[in-house]
């Protein structure tokens, strides 16, 4: 299945005065290969991590195999067209959907100024947006996981209420397993889709481009935000290892009462038989 995709209409001059970027994570993750057989546009830079395209004369999408997908010059109709499209490719399809939006201001004077949702720029490239919608992919995915931690955390803190007020956890060894197991896939799904820290090869040798880099990875606050999440899967796991202690102790004077009614019943039926 191919597809032919639209978008927005612009003059040149539009074009070099500002570009709207909208991330939105839409899934779990994304198969790129399948991906790249099935989509018509011009595909500029192909990575393990994702696919750079240019759809028409003025349209771009980067597409994130941890579930982001990143439009510019992309009307509203195009995106939801595409993203339904996308639907086909994913893995764990969200219903609700994570977005940010964020712009790129062309301005001959301005040098590289980084505001509140936009960066200033004296002139908009290829290597540009793409450089901008990794950092803005990220920042969406940082929302997403942001929200599983607190989720987790949030159980976490109601097995610690149900402690503290009834002295016991009413969950079985498998529940928690299964909640151990799913911390740490959230946590593992972070740590190989998420290189925040590792620049893209396109700056590696351009010393302009690595500057915009670094100024959006702080202007995007990354490095706090992932050590933020990188803290609550901490305390998470801290909380985890406590409480499988305590279900473990609980399995232990079980199994402990099981042994002493066998004994019990084994010395009665020694005292019944003498008595026969």
């Amino acid at each position: 299945m191919c597809i032919e995709l639209g978008v927005l209409n612009l003059s040149r001059d539009n074009v070099n005065r500002s570009v709207n970027l909208y991330a939105f994570h839409i899934a779990e993750s994304i198969n790129l290969k399948q991906i790249k057989a099935d989509f018509t546009g011009e595909l500029l830079a192909s990575a393990t991590l994702d696919l750079f395209y240019k759809v028409g004369d003025t349209g771009y999408i980067n597409i994130f195999n941890y579930g982001v997908v990143v439009f510019a010059y992309f009307s509203d109709i195009e995106m939801s067209r595409t993203i339904n499209f996308l639907k086909n490719y994913c893995s764990g399809f969200l219903e609700k959907k994570l977005d940010e939006k964020y712009e790129i201001i062309e301005e001959a004077d301005s040098g590289i100024l980084f505001t509140f949702n936009a960066l200033h720029i004296p002139q908009i490239t290829e290597n540009i947006i793409k450089i901008t919608m990794l950092n803005l992919a990220h920042s969406v995915s940082l929302d997403y996981y942001t929200e599983l931690s607190e989720e987790l955390l949030t159980a976490i803190k109601n097995f610690s209420i149900e402690l503290e007020t009834k002295g016991k956890l009413n969950i079985s060894k498998k529940n928690m397993l299964k909640f151990i197991g799913r911390s740490l896939n959230t946590k593992n799904r972070i740590a190989e889709n998420l290189y925040i820290f590792d620049a893209p090869e396109i700056v590696w040798e351009d010393e302009y481009l690595d500057k915009i880099n670094q100024g959006l990875i702080d202007s995007f606050e990354l490095r706090n935000r992932h050590k933020e999440i990188e803290f609550t899967f901490k305390n998470i796991e801290d909380n985890l290892y406590m409480f499988l202690e305590i279900n473990q102790h609980n399995e232990s004077n079980r199994l402990e009462y099981i042994i002493i009614i066998l004994i019990l019943i084994e010395v009665v039926n020694m005292f019944l038989s003498k008595i026969h």
